[in-house]
């Protein structure tokens, strides 16, 4: 697939740039504009008394109890810009800055776009295709399968299970990506190839037997759109394949479906993820995943409401699995051009596979949000 993907890549390039004639030496150089989204958010959470109190009888000892009200901010602002050339191709820019001072990095995506009859060809730092053409359960107001909720209902540190079906281990890490057009009536096809994700500089990865440091991630997906009859259908099958040292390999596969007819919208995903290499499995390093998310969502005017509810096991040993659970309500209000208003209730659930009090946890929390785009 890496070969193919390289073939296709160098001849899309080539032929966007080859052909655009010298008529494109006198067009005018690409603005920049800006936009992006500011949200927001405050809630109050609980967690389980055990937990908080790390199994002991002395307060004085509490290391997991934290304020039941938390506030928080996600902002990103977005540096875009694109141009058509003479041979229909066009070419964008994106940039995507970290706007708040827990973010961990200053740069979020940063990448190159080639968009025409060939597909889309994406070069940088950015999303791969097996979670840009992904389809999960219909989340209304905040998402199961992120950290929305954990900021609220602490997750053990020796939990390990995710409710996440998404297969995202490239992340936003450099890569080259292509996704097709759309034929057949409303099939894609996209492919990635990430050459590394720790690397911090510019030097090809390395990547010299089972002592690297390097993981690369090959990637790939299928995705399918259609209208059958008054619903419209939309369904993916995706795989990833990472490689590296002992630790750091494995195969996974995700699916998802989402129907809708009229206001409502029913779906869901499935994801699993192997060792590719044995000697991982039943130890504390074992890849072997199963997640699954289910929901459905009604949208009428300016409002939508939804539920939803998720689940994931992690294999820890022979015989033993870390789990988590969460469910929950939520709903958004469109108040004005760019400005929604959120708001839900969740629960969640995670059991270690050990039963120490300070490795489980289950909580409530209730969590209201407006955030304005721009």
């Amino acid at each position: 697939m890496k070969k193919f993907l390289f073939c296709t890549t160098a001849l899309a390039v080539a032929g966007a740039f080859a052909l655009s004639g010298e008529a494109n030496a006198a067009a005018k150089p690409l603005k920049i504009g800006v936009g992006g989204f500011m949200a927001a958010q405050m809630g109050v959470g609980s967690n389980s008394g055990s937990f908080e109190d790390n199994g002991t009888a002395d307060t004085a000892d509490d290391t997991n109890k934290r304020d039941s009200f938390n506030q928080l901010q996600d902002t990103e602002i977005y540096f875009t810009g694109s141009t058509k050339m003479d041979n229909g191709t066009t070419l964008s820019v994106t940039v995507q800055l970290e706007g708040d001072q827990v973010a961990a990095g200053s740069i979020d995506e940063s990448y190159m776009k080639l968009t025409g009859g060939f597909g889309d060809i994406r070069l940088g730092s950015t999303t791969g295709p097996v979670s840009v053409l992904k389809k999960t359960a219909p989340y209304v107001g905040f998402r199961l399968d992120g950290g929305d909720t954990n900021n609220y209902i602490s997750v053990p540190a020796n939990a390990t299970a995710s409710s996440s079906t998404n297969q995202t281990t490239s992340g936003d890490a450099m890569k080259i990506v292509y996704i097709s057009p759309v034929v057949a009536g409303g099939l894609r096809l996209g492919v990635a190839y990430t050459p590394s994700l720790t690397s911090t500089s510019n030097a090809a990865a390395a990547i010299a037997g089972n002592n690297t440091s390097e993981v690369q991630v090959m990637e790939a997906t299928l995705s399918y759109e259609a209208k059958m009859g008054t619903s419209d259908v939309k369904l993916d099958i995706g795989s990833e394949s990472t490689s590296g040292n002992t630790n750091d390999t494995h195969r996974g596969y995700r699916a998802g479906i989402n129907v809708t007819a009229g206001g409502i919208t029913v779906g869901g995903g499935i994801a699993k993820r192997d060792n590719l290499n044995s000697e991982k499995s039943n130890t504390t390093n074992t890849d072997e995943r199963n997640s699954f998310d289910l929901g459905i969502k009604y949208a009428t005017g300016a409002y939508t409401f939804g539920i939803a509810m998720a689940h994931g096991e992690h294999d820890t040993a022979a015989g033993a699995s870390d789990q988590v659970d969460k469910w929950g309500v939520g709903m958004t209000y469109g108040l004005s051009t760019g400005v929604t208003l959120a708001a839900g209730y969740y629960y969640a659930d995670f059991d270690d596979s050990a039963e120490a009090a300070a490795d489980n946890n289950d909580g409530h929390a209730l969590i209201g949000q407006i955030k304005v785009s721009f």
